[in-house]
């Protein structure tokens, strides 16, 4: 027997206090009183018959004295909350997790109340069978997992709190990655005997051959060991619909701007039927949530297309969706639509400083926006404000041509030709005509993208650069050698280019090259690439460094956030804004984008070549059968009565039958409320109310003067 309430020690501390008092009152209650009589022959009768009716009387109060001891210790075992000990059923630990990924919003489960249900609220259901059927004493522990693992509760030994957690949770808009769950299930689980992993889902998980869960069958191949999972007991609840169902799904979504046209855009859309019939679907992109553009198409089952399509780049949001025209069910309708945030890069506004270069010069006039050449006479840090023009913007781009100023200005982007120092590190002076074969390789910076410097020619004095931690090199004579161009970082945020060589002593200016050079680098500095800017998978982590306070959900809920460098991973598709008090600073948009997730065909859980065995639920001694001893009860109920109702009889006898009679009607009441499955303490309960019923009808009622 355990106590769950108070301890043994401080129950036989209340018992001695209370029954010194109870004890206390019944011999206070035992003084006769002195009573003055008129004759003392009128009140002999009455003297001789108490004098034989003295035993009886002794007894009947020393019955009672016991029955109020008995209700007491009745009432401490109740405080006690005496549980049975149980050696041979063990504490067990199971850890319940549960599959929240984007793929459990599908709605292909069986109508409830003519209403379609989703595979998480099948889930949930299971989840909750689970919880139900445990132990008392067994512990719990709720998580969920989608592209990363999440406790939703601690460990619980009570139903109501682990069901109150199911409640909460809600499914996220992210891949499911299963080995990221038995990663934290197996460290929590970690060497502790008699536990167990109990995972709900419905096996739209990607394939992983990381996990390791002896024993491996032999035919088993690449299976490493990147998460071990030797000694884990894992079970599987599955959430299968009941038939296979129809997907499409947006898989990509991207857009840049044209580079001969910045005020207009493409967007690249793509799309993947994953059921087995051919469906007929439309496209539609909304800027801003105002219809631009729709294009109609046909694809067979298993089939992905790429569409390609042009709009203006007026607005910011772009939103793309997916829709069946031939009526053809959709159960996940989330991954139907893709967001993406329109590039839009600032005007350049540039300022040449140092001798006239024509080709320079023409090839910044390529770029739309502000251009204006000075002499490195006229030029000051002053100048960079205005841009040498009278009241003007300040120059986001200035481009330094064989001059270097005495301090590096503040403005963010700076290239600098024949710098000769500067703000770069040269280690050697190269007066030989060398060649440049190395731009990049084969993971090309933007800025050299279509770029060959393989006929350039150079005559006359070139620096070759030091490259610093965090530089980019762009040209190089071969892939370990010389530096002439080089992209540095300040700590501050300014991005520095330089050219190693002049214009002047090159042929690079007559190359084709050149220009496409130039109109890389201002589009880079702009912040505009000539590649496509995809919107962001949800679940993956994004850092960058920003100046903001507050971000903007897509449901339209705020959040206060600190400091700058910013580790940021959506778990729900839409556009999030992040604002500087109530100034737009940036966007971000997240869509789903994953065809592992969207493909939500049932499959099978498959961990190291095995299937887990599937769930049952425990074997529980309260749900044991036990066989009830029905003629033992009665027997003892009838008898209890007859010794009550012989409790009418006077003297000794009566006494001592209605002592019995409340013993034996209250053990036969605790037992069958026991037997009944009700919790020890309620039964004691009511027990002890029926022998003080009992106690008060019988000798209360019949002890007189």
């Amino acid at each position: 027997m355990s106590w769950l309430g108070l301890s043994g020690g401080f129950m036989l501390q209340i018992f001695g206090i209370f029954a010194g008092l109870i004890g206390l009152m019944y011999l206070l209650k035992m003084r006769e009183r002195l009573v003055p009589v008129s004759a003392h022959f009128l009140w002999e009768r009455v003297l001789k018959a108490g004098q034989r009716s003295l035993l009886a009387r002794i007894l009947r109060r020393f019955f009672s004295f016991l029955l109020q001891i008995l209700i007491l210790v009745l009432v401490l075992l109740t405080m006690g909350d005496p549980r049975p000990k149980k050696a041979d059923i063990k504490a067990q630990r199971t850890v319940i997790l549960i599959d929240e990924s984007a793929s459990m919003k599908t709605r292909d489960m069986p109508e409830v109340d003519d209403e379609p249900r989703t595979r998480w609220q099948e889930a949930i259901r299971l989840a909750r069978k689970i919880v139900t059927s445990k132990n008392p004493r067994d512990e719990m522990l709720i998580v969920t997992f989608a592209q990363s693992p999440v406790p939703q509760s601690a460990w619980e030994t009570e139903e109501t709190n682990l069901l109150s957690a199911l409640s909460r949770i809600k499914p996220r808009d992210t891949p499911g990655n299963l080995e990221a769950g038995l990663r934290y299930v197996s460290e929590l689980l970690y060497k502790q005997p008699n536990s167990k992993v109990v995972i709900i889902s419905d096996g739209a998980v990607p394939a992983d051959s990381g996990l390791y869960w002896p024993p491996v069958p032999k035919d088993c191949k690449g299976v490493t060991k990147r998460v071990d999972l030797t000694g884990l007991n894992i079970e599987l609840v599955r959430v299968k619909p009941e038939a296979a169902s129809a997907n499409l799904a947006i898989t990509s979504l991207a857009a840049r701007p044209l580079p001969t046209d910045t005020e207009t855009g493409e967007v690249l859309v793509r799309a993947m039927n994953f059921g087995k019939k051919s469906v007929k679907a439309r496209i539609d992109l909304y800027v801003d949530g105002n219809w631009r553009e729709s294009r109609s198409f046909s694809f067979a089952g298993g089939e992905e297309v790429f569409l390609l399509m042009r709009l203006p780049l007026v607005g910011t949001d772009l939103e793309a969706r997916l829709k069946a025209i031939d009526g053809t069910a959709d159960p996940l309708e989330m991954d139907n639509r893709a967001w993406a945030v329109l590039p839009r890069k600032p005007e350049p506004r540039v300022l040449l400083v140092g001798r006239e270069n024509l080709f320079l010069e023409a090839a910044a006039l390529l770029v739309p926006g502000y251009f204006e050449k000075i002499t490195p006479d006229e030029y000051s840090p002053a100048v960079l404000k205005n841009c040498a023009e009278e009241g003007g913007a300040p120059c986001n781009l200035v481009i330094f041509n064989d001059f270097v100023p005495d301090k590096v200005p503040v403005t963010q982007n700076q290239l600098y030709i024949n710098p000769q120092g500067g703000p770069f590190k040269v280690v050697s002076q190269v007066k030989e005509n060398l060649q440049i074969l190395w731009t990049g390789g084969k993971r090309k910076h933007p800025i050299m993208e279509g770029v060959s410097m393989k006929d350039v020619n150079l005559w006359g004095v070139s620096s070759a650069f030091a490259r610093a931690k965090g530089d980019v090199p762009l040209m190089q004579v071969d892939a370990r050698g010389t530096i002439f161009g080089i992209l540095h970082h300040t700590h501050d945020g300014r991005r520095l280019v330089g050219l190693g060589f002049s214009l002047k002593d090159s042929d690079f200016v007559l190359q084709i090259s050149f220009p496409v050079f130039m109109l890389n680098l201002v589009n880079w500095f702009m912040g505009t690439s000539p590649g496509f800017l995809a919107t962001h998978p949800t679940g993956i982590p994004q850092r960058f460094s920003l100046e903001s306070d507050g971000i903007t959900y897509p449901d339209g809920s705020k959040l206060e956030i600190p400091g700058r460098n910013l580790t940021f991973r959506p778990d729900y598709v839409g556009v999030y804004t992040f604002t500087k008090g109530k100034e737009t600073v940036r966007k971000i948009a997240a869509s789903l984008l994953s065809q592992d997730e969207s493909d939500n065909t049932p499959k099978p859980v498959v961990i190291s070549c095995r299937t887990p065995g599937s769930w049952k639920a425990p074997h529980i001694i309260v749900a044991k059968k036990h066989s009830m001893p029905w003629k033992t009860l009665l027997l003892l109920l009838l008898a209890g009565i007859g010794m009550l109702i012989m409790t009418y009889l006077r003297g000794v006898w009566g006494a001592i039958l209605a002592f019995l009679g409340i013993l034996t009607l209250g053990l036969c009441t605790l037992g069958l409320l026991l037997m009944l499955g009700i919790a020890p303490w309620v039964a004691l309960i009511l027990t002890t109310f029926l022998v003080l019923l009992l106690e008060w009808f019988t000798y209360n009622r019949r002890i007189t003067v």
